[in-house]
C-alpha cells in the first residue's frame, strides 16, 4: 500500500497547490479542470493555504515515523478541506501504529468519498487483510497471561512471609505464587534475625525469583564482676553472729552461778554482734560495688538455635 499512499499524497498536493499534473502523471487522473477534481477546490484561499501546510506537515511526520503527529496534521487539513485522499493517509498512519480498527474505518471512508477510485479492488483486499490482523491481535490479547508469578526461597525455613503487609505463609514456599503485575512489598521475618524487606517487580507471564538471606540479629549483654569479697564478708558476718549468739547463751547460763564471768562473756558476745552488724553493712556496700558492669558481650543466634531455640540475651 506504500505506492498508493504516495500517489494519493501527490493528488492532494496538486489539489491544494493547484498543481494537478503530478497526480495525473502518477495515477492517470484527468486534468485539474475535470469535474471529479475541481469540485474539491475551496473558495477560501486562506483556508486552502492552511490546509496545504497541515497536509505537508503530515507528510513530513509520516516520513519521520511520527505517525501520531501525522494523523493530527492530516485531520487538521481535512477539517479545512475534506478529501478522500486525507482519509487514505490517516488510515495509513493508523496502520503503521497497528491500530487496525480505525485504519479500516478510514480506508472505507476513502472508498466512499473518492469518485470512482482506480485502486478500489486493492484497497478492499487490504481491508480484508486488516480485518484478519485485527482478529488475530484480539485473539492474542485474550490469550495473553494477565498475572505473573513469584518464586521465593529463604535460608531459614519456618520464617514468616508477608506480601504487601499481609501474611502469606511461611518458608519454604511450595511452588511459585501468582500475583498481579506491578511492584509488591515482600518481607521475611524470623525471631532472632534481622527482618528481610524488599520490593519485587512482577510482570505478566514472567516468573520472578526472590531470595531472602536472613542475617542473625546481633545482641549485647552486660558483663558484671564477680562478688567474691561480698560473699566472704557476709560469711564472716554470719560467723560473728553465730559466735555472738553462742556467747550470749553461755553468759545467760553462767549468770546464776558466776555473775562476773557471765558479764565478761556477755561483753564478748556484744563485740561479736557488733562485728556481725558491721560486716553485714560492709557486705551490702560490696554487693553494689562489685556488682557494677565492667563490660559488654556480643551474642548472636547460633546455627544450633535456628530450629527456634532462643539464644542468650
Amino acid at each position: 500500500m506504500t505506492s498508493i499512499r504516495f500517489a494519493s499524497l501527490l493528488l492532494l498536493a496538486s489539489l491544494l497547490g493547484g498543481v494537478s499534473s503530478a497526480h495525473a502523471q502518477d495515477e492517470g487522473a484527468p486534468p485539474s479542470d475535470a469535474p471529479a477534481e475541481s469540485e474539491g477546490q475551496p473558495e477560501n484561499l486562506e483556508a486552502t493555504q492552511q490546509a496545504r501546510q497541515n497536509f505537508l506537515a503530515g507528510i513530513e511526520h509520516f516520513r519521520a515515523h511520527r505517525y501520531r503527529d501525522a494523523i493530527q496534521s492530516f485531520q487538521l487539513a481535512a477539517q479545512l478541506v475534506p478529501s478522500a485522499d486525507l482519509w487514505f493517509n490517516i488510515a495509513r498512519s493508523h496502520e503503521e501504529l497497528s491500530e487496525y480498527e480505525p485504519a479500516i474505518e478510514y480506508y472505507q471512508r476513502y472508498l466512499r468519498d473518492r469518485v470512482d477510485p482506480p485502486d478500489r479492488q486493492q484497497v478492499e483486499a487490504h481491508i480484508e487483510e486488516l480485518r484478519e490482523r485485527a482478529e488475530a491481535a484480539h485473539a492474542a490479547q485474550q490469550s495473553a497471561p494477565t498475572e505473573g508469578t513469584l518464586r521465593l526461597s529463604a535460608n531459614r525455613d519456618g520464617s514468616e512471609v508477608q506480601l504487601d503487609g499481609e501474611a502469606a505463609g511461611t518458608s519454604p514456599w511450595q511452588g511459585p505464587r501468582e500475583l498481579s503485575p506491578g511492584r509488591h512489598r515482600l518481607a521475611v521475618l524470623r525471631e532472632g534475625y534481622v527482618p528481610f524487606r524488599s520490593e519485587v517487580s512482577v510482570e505478566a507471564g514472567v516468573t520472578t525469583a526472590a531470595y531472602a538471606d536472613l542475617v542473625p540479629e546481633t545482641r549485647y549483654r552486660a558483663i558484671r564482676a564477680d562478688r567474691i569479697f561480698t560473699w566472704i564478708t557476709w560469711g564472716l558476718a554470719v560467723v560473728s553472729l553465730g559466735v555472738s549468739i553462742g556467747l550470749g547463751i553461755e553468759a545467760s547460763s553462767q549468770a546464776q552461778t558466776d555473775l562476773d564471768n557471765a558479764r565478761t562473756v556477755a561483753a564478748f558476745s556484744d563485740v561479736f554482734l557488733g562485728g556481725a552488724i558491721g560486716l553485714g553493712v560492709v557486705g551490702l556496700i560490696l554487693w553494689f560495688v562489685e556488682g557494677r558492669t565492667v563490660g559488654t558481650e556480643r551474642i548472636t543466634v547460633s546455627d544450633e538455635d535456628a530450629s527456634g531455640v532462643r539464644g542468650p540475651r
